[in-house]
């Protein structure tokens, strides 16, 4: 049985992929599974599509599986990250109730914030790592493990990590990755990853995959004061050059595993 993987990297539009992929596969007879929350439990195994946070876990548990990723611009993701994470719970830090507006918190949540460091080169953290594997135990997870591995978060205030390690994370091993998958693109590109996605369907199932560009969902951010809604955009009008160099050279890993992304989508295109 053939079965895609759509590593799904936080912050990548992947909810919206993967509801379009939902509703095309509801009208087939073919299985899914699909899961942006923690934590997640193993059925996946028998499924023609997995999408998770879940980092190389299932690639190790599954052989053969061929898999899909989409890479966003670092400074993109980043500011993402931090809309995502600020109505959560970073609003309600000290540090942070003491800055006056909300480009002086993006600046220490991005360059200051130790708790948050973790976050640098995140998309590379996912290509290269498996999710902790008791991430994946329902039971023990509520009932045991789950207390303590949920306390650095919400106990702690550090980073909420979706439980994928780091250790493997390097420049070297992102391209080696990114070399076998068997889908790469970057966000800036998402019409031609639909068309891959399709395709990948259509050549190992004969199932047509439909995207509506009306079903975006998960639009991150920041509800501030009286302010508008300060969505990405938003943010990086905000940044100065310095700043922008500044994430880029703290993001290195993942500014070449865009770079690399792109490089591949120029080839498939020549």
């Amino acid at each position: 049985m053939k079965q895609l993987y759509f590593l799904h990297i936080p912050k990548t539009a992947g909810k919206y992929i993967s509801k379009n992929i939902k509703d095309s596969l509801d009208k087939s007879n073919l299985k899914y599974f699909i899961s942006t929350e923690t934590p997640n439990d193993k059925n996946f195994l028998d499924k023609t599509y997995i999408s998770m946070h879940a980092g190389t876990y299932p690639i190790d548990q599954i052989p053969g599986l061929n898999v899909a990723t989409i890479i966003r611009n670092p400074i993109e993701a980043r500011l993402s990250y931090f809309n995502f994470v600020y109505d959560r719970f970073l609003y309600n830090r000290k540090e942070y109730q003491e800055l006056d507006s909300i480009y002086k918190k993006l600046k220490f949540y991005l360059f200051e914030d130790t708790n948050m460091e973790i976050h640098n080169n995140f998309q590379s953290r996912f290509i290269c790592n498996p999710a902790d594997e008791k991430s994946f135990s329902v039971v023990n997870f509520y009932l045991k493990d789950g207390v303590e591995m949920m306390k650095p978060f919400y106990k702690e205030g550090k980073a909420f990590d979706w439980f994928v390690k780091n250790s493997n994370t390097s420049k070297e091993k992102v391209f080696e990755n990114l070399k076998r998958f068997e889908i790469v693109n970057t966000l800036d590109n998402i019409d031609l990853f639909e068309k891959n996605i399709s395709k990948w369907f259509i050549d190992n199932y004969k199932v047509q995959i439909f995207f509506d560009k009306n079903k975006k969902i998960n639009e991150s951010f920041t509800d501030y004061g009286m302010d508008k809604k300060i969505n990405t955009k938003d943010l990086i009008e905000m940044l100065t050059e310095s700043d922008k160099n500044r994430i880029i050279e703290n993001n290195s890993i993942d500014q070449e595993a865009y770079n690399f992304a792109k490089s591949l989508e120029v080839k498939l295109n020549d």
